[in-house]
């Protein structure tokens, strides 16, 4: 009878009218000691059972032979079968199975799974050592590995790990290093569905299998940034790249990346990456706004002064700083009494406006401007505004010509303020 297939001979067995025969090694194994074979099929029968398997379960292996999975394994056992044959993983998988004695006797086991095909389809060989072995451990690390990729691979967030062929020598100097992280082979190790919906993978395509560069290319942002992640020891949050996604079109994308090193080499870095397109989009919008409405507040005809509760500038434009005679980093450092006097008093103006904010009408006020050369005379009015919950006074002034001054002090009931 087949004894299976062993993890270190590797030998392979044939499946031939419910029998299996396999080709012996020279030389005897060391893992044979206390294993147990069998031989299923997708559709939930067992094609083959070695005497060791049998007799174990108090069982004829003869009669054994398309029986269903029910007979030999437990219940959770049976599940995690199923979840083998639909994973239809090509690499060996180690997981724990409890099979289930003729007597009703639970047997934990911990089994090297292998899916291959034969005449009777999809086949799964399962070779099982009882439970306390080396390979407990594995089957442990195997397990953790398996939920944890599950989780990466179910997260909408898009995640991705790449290695390079050749480690990145980080003692190099930082222009060879960002070199290295281009040409060296660099391939991508694990990428989610999430990576691949980001980036537009065409239809059909795995995108573990696609070159790095034809997402991540040599760019000078993209240099930029790998220069950003060897400053930061390859342990980084939220720092911004631009990569080409599948239909040609460039993504800004923002990325969070940790890196595996050892022995000041770099073998493989991971992280999340999400698309900022829109964002940066909007946020290029708003920039622009703000700077065209700078540059028409600064360059308005008269002079303008914002001040906070307390009178202190805040803002002054160009017509405001040839006003005053002094430049806008200078006035904003000084209060509203100290530039405009034989007004009413600030505290006073701006206790008026906040009354009447919503008046579109108010009576204009005189004041005096003392400057080196003699005061000169303005007209202004002021209006209250709020932004982000602080509070403000913009006060918009007019020099009065000395011509005008003197018709307003010759007219009927004229007077100097």
């Amino acid at each position: 009878m087949w004894s299976g297939i062993c993890i270190a001979c590797r030998d392979r067995p044939r499946i031939v009218r419910g029998e299996a025969a396999m080709t012996r090694p020279d030389k005897p194994c060391l893992f044979r000691s206390g294993r147990m074979v069998d031989v299923l099929s997708a559709d939930g029968r067992v094609l083959a059972l070695d005497d060791a398997q049998a007799e174990r379960l108090g069982l004829d292996a003869g009669t054994a032979i398309g029986s269903p999975w029910s007979r030999l394994y437990s219940l959770e056992a049976r599940q995690r079968i199923a979840g083998l044959f639909s994973a239809r993983s090509p690499l060996p998988r180690v997981v724990p199975l409890t099979l289930r004695a003729s007597d009703g006797q639970m047997i934990p086991t911990t089994a090297v799974a292998e899916l291959f095909e034969a005449e009777d389809g999809l086949c799964l060989r399962l070779c099982k050592w009882p439970a306390g072995s080396e390979l407990d451990d594995v089957a442990a690390l195997a397990e953790a590995n398996e939920v944890l990729s599950g989780i990466v691979a179910a997260s909408s967030d898009a995640g991705w790990c790449m290695e390079w062929t050749d480690p990145v020598d980080l003692s190099a100097p930082e222009h060879e290093i960002v070199r290295q992280v281009f040409e060296n082979g660099p391939f991508w190790r694990f990428c989610n569905g999430a990576m691949a919906r980001l980036y537009r993978t065409p239809a059909g395509q795995e995108f573990n299998q696609r070159p790095v560069a034809e997402i991540f290319p040599r760019t000078p942002e993209n240099e930029d940034f790998i220069r950003r992640l060897i400053r930061a020891d390859f342990d980084i949050n939220g720092t911004p790249s631009r990569d080409l996604r599948y239909d040609g079109l460039f993504i800004d994308v923002e990325n969070d990346v940790r890196g595996h090193i050892r022995g000041n080499r770099l073998f493989r870095m991971w992280g999340t990456v999400r698309d900022v397109s829109k964002h940066v989009r909007r946020e290029t919008q708003l920039k622009d706004e703000i700077a065209f409405l700078q540059a028409v507040l600064t360059s308005l005809p008269d002079p303008l002064l914002v001040a906070d509760a307390y009178g202190t500038i805040q803002f002054a434009n160009m017509a405001a700083e040839a006003l005053f005679e002094a430049p806008a980093d200078r006035l904003t450092q000084m209060r509203f009494d100290d530039l405009v006097t034989g007004a009413v008093p600030f505290d006073r103006l701006f206790a008026d406006a906040r009354v009447s904010m919503i008046s579109t009408a108010r009576a204009p006020f005189t004041a005096g401007v003392p400057l080196p050369g003699g005061a000169v005379r303005i007209e202004g009015t002021a209006q209250i505004f709020e932004m982000r919950g602080v509070t403000f006074l913009a006060v918009c002034l007019r020099h009065i010509p000395r011509s005008v001054e003197r018709e307003n002090m010759m007219a009927p009931g004229g007077r100097p303020e």
